[in-house]
């Protein structure tokens, strides 16, 4: 009886996450590799979102999100901002801290401090122009997959992004529902 009421509830979960739009797929997270020698500190500041895996949490266009030291340790605070349908600015912050000082790409984020963290890994970046971050939660027979393909520009060049994509893919990253985010700049002019 147990185990039928455990399947009821996963399936009903699998039903809510994917009205939703979040990328679930079966089986366990997989484990891409992450920057080698992560630089926190050159990873600081604005990105603007330019493709990202359908998610719950984030529902609007124009997004950015801005990365900056928290405090005198190592933690950093994150800053998204995004522009809803309805024309209003959202904006949320969290705290990315890491989990394990030999990987420093691996952080976890907390939106509260309450909320359950979110994994934020870091897959690829060169600082000054893109970068790619990851994360995965497993759910038991399934997991939700999140990615973003970041830019310090509202724009990237079409290679740099299908090279993202493709090392996503290698990495056993669903990429075939990644969606671009508009950042338009007369669109996006009410994010200034």
């Amino acid at each position: 009886m147990k185990a039928l009421q455990g399947m009821s509830l996963a399936l009903a979960l699998l039903a809510i996450l994917e009205a939703s739009a979040q990328v679930l797929v079966a089986g366990k997270c997989p484990r891409p590799a992450v920057v080698r020698f992560f630089d926190a500190s050159r990873y600081l500041g604005k990105w603007y979102e330019i493709q990202k895996l359908p998610v719950l949490f984030q529902q609007g266009e124009c997004a950015t999100a801005t990365y900056s030291r928290q405090g005198t340790g190592g933690d950093v605070e994150v800053l998204i901002k995004e522009l809803l349908a309805d024309g209003s600015t959202y904006a949320y912050v969290g705290s990315a801290m890491v989990t394990n000082s030999s990987e420093p790409a691996k952080m976890e984020v907390y939106y509260s401090p309450t909320s359950l963290p979110s994994p934020y890994w870091v897959l690829a970046t060169d600082y000054k122009g893109h970068a790619l971050a990851f994360g995965c939660i497993d759910y038991g027979l399934f997991h939700a997959q999140f990615a973003w393909v970041l830019s310090r520009q509202p724009t990237l060049v079409r290679k740099t992004l299908k090279d993202l994509q493709d090392l996503l893919a290698s990495g056993g990253v669903n990429v075939d529902k990644m969606t671009p985010t508009n950042q338009n700049q007369a669109f996006c002019r009410a994010m200034v």
